[in-house]
This record gives structure tokens, C-alpha cells and sequence, in this order.
């Protein structure tokens, strides 16, 4: 079963994220903000990271620029309702897939099975 770190300080948009995610068969913890995102990441296997761009102590975007220094980098999937500049520059870095809020849910799923299919591949 694949395990996804979802990082989202709203805690309604978290709540449904998790819910969705479990709904459809993946394991997934909630992380409320960057930093403690970071230290799940850092000690537990993730084949996913799905993170918001504006949370407290470490933005969505210092996130994605730490884990995409990890070898190999994890999938990551960026996100962010008020800030499509910030989707702009993680793209930029190497973030594949990126999503303004409110996001269409069967292609936000659609692009969650797609990225854990590439995380198989770079492990392969």
C-alpha cells in the first residue's frame, strides 16, 4: 500500500484530503505545517508528498526545495490557493505536478496515481 505525507495547515482542507485519500486505498499521515512535515518525512517512508505553498514555520516552497535534495527525490505534488507564483517557481525546481485550490478531484486523483507510478519507476 502506497504511504503519502500530506502537508496542510487548514485544517478542514486537511481533513478532506485524508479522508479522500484513504477512501481511494492509500495509507497517508497529516502533517499541519512544513517543519513538522520535514520530521515525519525525515523518519518514515514516503512515496508521496503532497504539500500546501503558504503553512506556518517552513512554506510549502523551502519544503519542496529540501526534499527534492533527497536521493532520490520523492513525488511531490505542490498546491496553493493564493499563490500560483509560488506553483510557478516549485515547478521550476522539479515539481512535476502542481494545483491551484480548488482542485478538480478525479484529476487531482488521477495525478496522485500517475506520480506514485513514476516513485515505482525511480525505485526500479
Amino acid at each position: 500500500m502506497s504511504k503519502i505525507l500530506v502537508m496542510e495547515d487548514e485544517e478542514s482542507m486537511g481533513e478532506f484530503m485524508v479522508a479522500m485519500l484513504e477512501l481511494v486505498g492509500y495509507n497517508v499521515d497529516l502533517a499541519t505545517d512544513g517543519m513538522v512535515g520535514m520530521d515525519l518525512f525525515k523518519n518514515e517512508h514516503y512515496d508521496l508528498v503532497i504539500t500546501d505553498m503558504i503553512m506556518p514555520r517552513k512554506e510549502g516552497f523551502e519544503v519542496c526545495e529540501e526534499l527534492l535534495k533527497f536521493q532520490p527525490a520523492p513525488e511531490i505534488i505542490a498546491m496553493s490557493a493564493a499563490s500560483p507564483e509560488y506553483l510557478k517557481f516549485v515547478s521550476a525546481l522539479g515539481v512535476k505536478y502542481t494545483f491551484e485550490k480548488p482542485f478538480d478531484v478525479p484529476e487531482f486523483l488521477e495525478s496522485v496515481s500517475q506520480a506514485l507510478q513514476g516513485q515505482q519507476s525511480n525505485l526500479a
